[in-house]
């Protein structure tokens, strides 16, 4: 796995924490908007793509970080459900994808969570999964970059303090 630069990181985790505040109170029937945070010179901007659609705001967000060339990083993130086998049952996740100058393809995180009304409480269940280019890294390779988002979720003044009680 190649070096991943701390900002690229903290930046991920950064993001995931707010997409995780922002479905921390939804509904059931209430999807995340899309969001993506873009670094520019130390300089963070904050994008929502909304949509006729889930799938289409998703696309947007998709092509526009694609165009973010001329940023130093950047973090999207989508709200999705995973099936860790066939026919079993979908849960729901939070999947950011982070990039910055300097990394050949953008990383994925991608965090399960249980929805505040199916218990009474938000939890953040599992793991966090690191994939690179579409394939899941290992434990091993994953270790360090989780650690780097778990630093990055920290940064984020509202959730650095609910995180651990989501767990």
């Amino acid at each position: 796995m190649e070096d991943v630069p701390h900002h690229a990181l903290a930046l991920g985790g950064f993001t995931l924490a707010h997409a995780t505040w922002s479905v921390s109170d939804l509904l059931d029937s209430e999807l995340l908007c899309p969001l993506a945070i873009v670094e520019r010179q130390g300089q963070r901007e904050l994008l929502r793509f909304e949509a006729e659609t889930q799938e289409e705001a998703i696309s947007e967000g998709k092509r526009v970080m694609l165009e973010e060339k001329d940023a130093d990083a950047w973090a999207f993130a989508r709200e999705g459900a995973l099936r860790q086998q066939e026919g079993g049952e979908a849960q729901d996740v939070l999947v950011v994808d982070f990039w910055a100058a300097g990394l050949l393809n953008p990383l994925t995180v991608i965090q399960p969570f249980e929805r505040y009304t199916k218990r009474g409480r938000f939890r953040v269940v599992g793991d966090m999964i690191i994939a690179s280019n579409g394939q899941m890294l290992d434990s091993a390779s994953s270790r360090n970059i989780i650690e780097g988002i778990k630093a990055g979720i920290q940064e984020h003044s509202k959730v650095a303090e609910l995180w651990h009680t989501w767990l």
